[in-house]
């Protein structure tokens, strides 16, 4: 699969958007009576980068079951990588993290008990409770979800053929609107589940796989075509469609979003992805190309993974237990929160993550 800048710097975009919600937006004051009010209104759908991470993961992890799924050590090497990846640093930061709630870390808690977590559980322990963990616990649901699209995809792909696998992409993202609202009509009081199952959120990461399959397809060659002799208006209409969102503030469990809100974000993100593989428009992959919105890319996981143990720790313990963003001292209390997420996200790359990476890709399909 190609690894373009641009790529990173979706990556970049993604875990921005994802900081905004957690590290700023959470702390704007509320209300209209000030700019800060709207901004905070304005942009409170900027946890969908999570959703832009599961397109991309759909689209790389799509790309590499379709080109390499006829390999005899397509299964053992295609976990392994996945394994050294993933793995290595999520157990690092779960010990990390009950380590905190052992030593008494102040609000840390945890509702489930450690296996839950250490099997990326965590969306179903959260759809069954239809309540949030402590913060860092919390954004472990995303990871949950993606480990379980890893671990069925080969076999799916592997059972299909990858010629059908476009078909089957298209099909799910028709269907996951239907299980989100029937998970909500079964059980109403698990209003998280479709949220943060992935079976609810399949038509995300079968968006990315679609796009996958599209730009190895002649049969999905016109599509992307015409994508591309439009791509400005299909930005501006993407940038639209997610500031009517944002706008209209949805929340899980709101029939609207349930139908519609999830699945448009879900094609618009799409739509962008496809556009990036295009290389179009020629501002948007000059924006991505960014260096530092590619080395923000590059370091994704790790800030994802921490961003909320340390990030929102020095926070905290800079402006207290009700620190509210609406001063000099408290943007700088944010930045350097931030800042210190980003230093330690650089070191795991560095030294922990880069070399595994390359230690898997030692081992060929």
């Amino acid at each position: 699969m190609p690894r373009a800048a641009q790529f990173d710097g979706l990556r970049g975009l993604a875990i921005s958007l994802v900081l905004w919600h957690h590290l700023v937006g959470a702390y704007l004051p509320s209300g209209h009576d000030s700019w800060l009010g709207w901004l905070k209104a304005g942009t409170d759908l900027a946890w969908c980068g999570v959703d832009l991470f599961f397109v991309l993961s759909g689209y790389f992890i799509g790309g590499i079951l379709i080109d390499r799924w006829q390999s005899p050590r397509f299964a053992r090497v295609f976990y392994l990588r996945r394994s050294v990846r993933i793995l290595p640093l999520y157990l690092v930061t779960l010990a990390a993290i009950f380590l905190a709630i052992w030593a008494g870390w102040p609000g840390a808690y945890n509702r489930f008990a450690p296996w839950v977590y250490g099997l990326f559980l965590t969306n179903f322990g959260l759809a069954a409770g239809s309540v949030w963990d402590w913060g860092p616990l919390t954004v472990l649901w995303s990871l949950a979800v993606e480990e379980q699209f890893y671990l069925v995809a080969p076999w799916v792909v592997g059972t299909i053929t990858p010629t059908r696998l476009g078909w089957l992409a298209a099909l799910l993202v028709i269907v996951a609107p239907f299980v989100r609202i029937g998970l909500c009509l079964l059980w109403p009081e698990w209003h998280l589940a479709a949220h943060v199952l992935m079976p609810a959120r399949m038509d995300t990461l079968a968006c990315g796989v679609w796009i996958a399959w599209g730009v190895r397809s002649p049969a999905a060659r016109p599509v992307l075509d015409w994508l591309q002799s439009r791509s400005l208006a299909v930005f501006a209409v993407s940038t639209c469609a997610l500031g009517l969102l944002s706008a209209l503030r949805f929340r899980e469990g709101d029939v609207t979003q349930l139908w519609f809100g999830y699945s448009l974000i879900a094609l618009t993100f799409a739509a962008v992805v496809a556009l990036v593989t295009r290389g179009s428009p020629p501002g948007l992959i000059r924006l991505l190309s960014l260096q530092p919105l590619v080395a923000l890319g590059r370091h994704s996981y790790s800030i994802y993974l921490w961003h909320m143990l340390i990030g929102v720790g020095v926070i905290r313990c800079l402006g207290g237990p009700t620190f509210v963003l609406n001063s000099f001292s408290g943007l700088c209390s944010v930045l350097l929160g931030f800042s210190v997420t980003w230093i330690a996200a650089a070191f795991s790359w560095k030294f922990l993550e880069a070399p595994l990476i390359n230690w898997g890709h030692r081992h060929a399909y």
